[in-house]
């Protein structure tokens, strides 16, 4: 709450809104009919995952919305070396260790909200070969820059949306992607990689979008 209070004192306000307020305002962040994705980094157990009082937080933020939320909002993770037990570890970064993604994304369900998990890591040695409609094959799209070949997810939802972390969200009626009702949120762990990197935050955590089965992602190549 915080945060968002400062980012709208800032002209960063986290709602996007005809109604002008301190959080929302015409030029805000997140419109009432978005689709949501939240990347949280849950690779490992305990406090080397995402606060999930955090992201309980943030989701109860989102679905505020003064307009009224009629989006969507995904959870997601592509794990590199442990599962993520279907995102419902027993110990948990949080004040109350057993409260898991899946607790969180199950609550706002039972709220009537659309809110899902979706486990990168079980696609991630599929690789779609272009970046088309998901009914037209979905996984990891490969995009080769120079010696770099970056790759990303595209994937549907639990409630039958197509996303590609690049493009955005399929529109079937448009037959095209759709980048103004998408908005991804980095929602790292603040931990360190040893006394070579120190904080890595939220730049390693987008090693959970990346696979590593495609590509040599973490070395770099």
């Amino acid at each position: 709450d915080s945060l968002l209070r400062l980012m709208g004192e800032h002209d960063l306000k986290i709602y996007r809104s005809s109604t002008v307020s301190p959080l929302s305002g015409p030029d805000g962040i997140i419109a009432g009919d978005d689709v949501v994705v939240l990347k949280i980094n849950y690779q490992w157990s305990g406090r080397g995952g995402t606060n999930t009082d955090l992201l309980r937080g943030l989701i109860r933020a989102l679905v505020d919305h003064p307009d009224g939320f009629t989006g969507e909002i995904v959870v997601g993770e592509n794990e590199q070396f442990a599962p993520v037990q279907g995102f419902d570890r027993t110990a948990n970064n949080a004040q109350d260790r057993s409260l898991s993604p899946y607790d969180v994304v199950v609550g706002f369900q039972d709220q009537g909200f659309l809110v899902s998990l979706s486990n990168w890591g079980g696609f991630r040695n599929t690789r779609a070969e272009a970046d088309l409609p998901c009914d037209q094959g979905w996984g990891y799209v490969l995009s080769v820059n120079g010696a770099q070949t970056v790759s990303y997810p595209r994937f549907v939802s639990d409630y039958g949306t197509c996303v590609s972390l690049k493009n955005g969200v399929w529109d079937p009626n448009g037959n095209a992607w759709d980048r103004s009702r998408y908005k991804f949120i980095n929602l790292p762990v603040l931990k360190p990689h040893g006394n070579t990197y120190g904080v890595t935050a939220c730049v390693k955590n987008f090693m959970g979008v990346v696979t590593e089965s495609l590509t040599d992602s973490h070395n770099g190549v």
